[in-house]
């Protein structure tokens, strides 16, 4: 009972930290949460081998409420296209099933392979190439936009994340106007989180040593706990950011991603 509670006091705090930081730096709260997992899921029990597996499964899971929070805010707002968003959808729903398929058959040391990879390819655009580079602007069609699509879907599924945090640049990228490429970064959330909250769960259905509370992959008590400091914490971290220094939030930001992907890679070859 006691390391009960001491998980949920201890996950409530993540959820608010987590919370915070995705609404300071606008982005989605798995970059921050799956690092957290992956140092604190070994104190609390779980398996080398399973880490991982736990972590993008709660991580994906808690994903899915708060991109249905955030896509109905955008479609009332209007900003959401969905004639351009339902083959969208189509691509990141093909990508998501890929990545569900490939996800129970990678190893931990994989998976952090992937997260690393996909923390410094935002680290690189957010530092190095974001507001430097002049891309020919025309709207994805066919198979440019479904592999985009698809691409962004298969990444989230083996990192935990909604895959809003790529969506926006790629789209903006083509000449998407900000306002649609966020509202399709909010509405990617729900096919990401929805397909790889159902594959986490069925993929570690049988599989032994996982937490008690759990659900396949997916960790009950840390998402129930998590989910409202989480939703509670993100409005606070978005005022703060607004009064902060908008060059120095992006250099904090990546900082920070270079700085947890190094930690991991030492993880890595520990």
């Amino acid at each position: 009972m006691e390391e009960l509670v001491l998980r949920i006091v201890v996950f409530a705090l993540v959820g608010a930290v987590s919370g915070f930081l995705s609404g300071l730096f606008g982005i989605g709260g798995g970059i921050v949460r799956l690092p957290i997992f992956l140092h604190l899921l070994p104190v609390f029990g779980v398996a080398h081998s399973l880490v991982m597996h736990v972590g993008v499964g709660t991580s994906i899971a808690l994903v899915l409420p708060a991109a249905i929070a955030a896509t109905r805010k955008q479609v009332a707002l209007g900003n959401l296209d969905l004639s351009f968003y339902r083959t969208w959808a189509v691509g990141v729903l093909v990508g998501a099933l890929v990545g569900s398929l490939l996800f129970p058959y990678a190893s931990t040391k994989i998976l952090t392979a992937i997260f690393v990879i996909y923390l410094v390819l935002i680290g690189i655009y957010e530092g190095f190439i974001k507001g430097h580079v002049s891309v020919p602007k025309a709207l994805p069609h066919g198979a440019v936009k479904l592999g985009a699509a698809a691409a962004i879907g298969c990444m989230s599924a083996l990192t935990g994340t909604a895959g809003g945090t790529i969506t926006t640049p790629v789209l903006q990228a083509f000449g998407v106007r900000i306002e649609t490429a966020i509202a399709t970064a909010s509405a990617t959330g729900i096919v990401t989180g929805g397909i790889g909250t159902v594959a986490a769960i069925l993929a570690g259905w049988n599989v032994q040593g996982l937490p008690a509370y759990s659900l396949g992959y997916v960790d009950l008590v840390i998402f129930a706990v998590m989910l409202p400091t989480t939703m509670l914490a993100a409005p606070l971290g978005v005022r703060i950011g607004q009064t902060l220094n908008k060059d120095w939030l992006q250099r904090a930001f990546v900082i920070l991603l270079f700085v947890v992907a190094a930690d991991l890679v030492f993880k890595l070859v520990g």
